[in-house]
């Protein structure tokens, strides 16, 4: 496997769900960071209209789905497509609703503070405005401060029955369902350390125990770096394509949800768990991107 390239940014949650999967794997990685909000012009060749972070780069494919990246970094799928059905319903909890209670439970001022240091005065207020556009025509509902705060305190009081036990949700050793349940009460710690005081010994410990994981080890990600890897992988690609769409096919992806921009591409491979789309570059290359059926559309774009 080549080197892993992933595009992130720092106080990203999601994109510290997949450094902890680096550190899990004690892997060497390059980091491509990117802004917090658009414009990205490193990736809009790759990806197109693809607007989340963090996307993850392994040759000539590119994975706009941390499902996904998780699978090709651990080259094993079941651990995070086959889970059983209470362990799908905590992390579609931990990543849908209890993800958007730590914003909607926070400090405004502590909000505040952590965006201004991550990314200065403008870079906030260019921030906000992003996101504010983000979720317009968004289908989430993001509950008031009473509701999120009582969400997260029953996500924590969950996860303290669970990890009493065993010592990790996911069995012996941490797996998937912890890096999903773990971010979001990441992020409600970079923007308040005081939260862990108020959380059951059994979940600060789990909590501790993800964190030392670390990144693994990092290097800096050179444009050259990223074209060779490219190049490198650039052999074709194919695979079934499921009814009624057809083989290169024009398509576009895009999220049901929210950042519901889209990406366009030649259909390649289509099933239950995910689509690819080849994308011709500037320079004459290609790559394919990974997109998961679950939570995005697909669209033949000469019909839209």
């Amino acid at each position: 496997m080549s080197v892993p390239i992933l595009y992130h940014y720092p106080m990203s949650p999601y994109s510290e769900k997949l450094r902890l999967t680096m550190g899990l794997l004690k892997m060497r990685w390059m980091s491509a960071q990117v802004a917090a909000y658009p414009p990205r012009e490193a990736l809009v060749a790759l990806v197109g209209g693809y607007r989340r972070i963090p996307v993850l780069q392994i040759g000539a494919h590119i994975y706009c789905d941390t499902r996904l990246a998780f699978a090709a970094l651990t080259g094993n799928e079941s651990d995070c497509l086959r889970l059983i059905d209470r362990d799908e319903a905590l992390r579609q909890w931990a990543e849908q609703e209890v993800f958007f209670a730590v914003i909607a439970a926070a400090s405004p001022y502590r909000a505040v503070r952590l965006l201004t240091r991550e990314l200065g005065l403008g870079g906030l207020m260019r921030f906000t405005r992003d996101r504010i556009a983000m979720t317009r025509g968004a289908t989430i509902v993001q509950p008031d401060g009473n509701k999120a705060r009582a969400i997260l305190s029953s996500f924590v009081s969950h996860l303290a029955e669970r990890v009493q036990e065993r010592a990790f949700l996911s069995g012996p050793e941490v797996g998937y369902l912890d890096l999903c349940c773990f971010h979001p009460l990441w992020m409600a710690c970079r923007i308040d350390s005081r939260i862990k005081a108020t959380w059951p010994l059994a979940v600060h410990n789990w909590f501790e125990a993800i964190q030392s994981l670390g990144h693994g080890e990092v290097v800096p990600a050179t444009p050259e770096a990223i074209t060779d890897a490219i190049d490198q992988e650039a052999g074709l690609f194919t695979g079934d394509i499921e009814p009624p769409f057809l083989e290169a096919e024009w398509v576009t992806m895009r999220p049901t949800d929210y950042a519901r921009d889209e990406s366009c591409g030649v259909l390649v491979l289509l099933d239950k768990r995910r689509a690819v789309l080849k994308r011709e570059l500037p320079d004459g290359g290609g790559v394919y991107l990974h997109f998961p059926r679950c939570g995005f559309e697909i669209t033949n774009r000469a019909a839209a």
